[in-house]
């Protein structure tokens, strides 16, 4: 049995996946992310 918050993360993932072009943009940005390449940003208070 899954939570609702797992099952809507799947969802989403399937959803994102759909485009062969946004498949392959966030493909490439985990490979990134995983050799380490990634920037850290500070994000602006409201």
């Amino acid at each position: 049995m899954l939570s609702l918050e797992d099952y809507r993360s799947i969802e989403e993932t399937i959803y994102l996946m759909q485009s062969k072009n946004n498949a392959q943009r966030l493909n490439d940005a985990i490979k990134e992310l995983e050799e380490g390449k990634g920037l850290q940003k500070e994000l602006i208070d409201d």
